[in-house]
């Protein structure tokens, strides 16, 4: 099996719990998990890129991937499958050295070609019936954080990373 090079991840419903909060004045917010973005940075010391693929459009979303230092991230992407293989092209990555994170059917063509799939135990139930793995926790509350810690572990970087912080 590939070594995981990038894990991507859908954003409403994974990397918040897809309530969407908006203004009389129509700005968006969203909630992000602390864990999750923590997670991140773990994989990314780990030398695994994060990626994000969303349907929709939000600012929000703009500023916590700029804050955790993802540098791929593809808003308004109608066809999750196309955008993945997109991916792949422009980092010289195979879906087969990715993972991916989602909730929903938009996701499973993505899904499908990676590596590795996770949904949050939240997911919609196909999408849990096609995932590799269904983390306990749910989205927004923690569960790209349990993902993460699964990759991290199968691919053998689990106490290294920790050990910085763990005697």
């Amino acid at each position: 099996m590939n070594k995981i090079k990038i894990l991507v991840l859908d954003v409403d419903g994974v990397l918040t719990d897809g309530s969407i909060y908006v203004s009389d004045h129509g700005d968006e917010m969203k909630a992000f998990n602390s864990r999750d973005g923590h997670g991140i940075k773990l994989l990314q010391r780990a030398g695994i890129e994060t990626a994000i693929i969303t349907g929709r459009v939000s600012g929000a979303l703009k500023h916590r991937a700029e804050e955790l230092g993802i540098r791929h991230v593809y808003q308004n992407a109608k066809d999750k499958k196309d955008t993945i293989l997109k991916l792949s092209s422009e980092l010289g990555v195979e879906t087969k050295e990715m993972a991916y994170m989602g909730d929903d059917v938009v996701d499973i063509p993505a899904m499908i070609l990676c590596a590795m799939s996770f949904a949050p135990s939240d997911a919609m139930d196909t999408v849990k019936e096609r995932a590799d793995f269904v983390t306990e926790l749910s989205g927004g509350k923690g569960a790209v954080r349990e993902a993460i810690e699964v990759i991290l572990k199968k691919e053998g970087l689990y106490d290294e990373v920790m050990k910085r912080y763990v005697a």
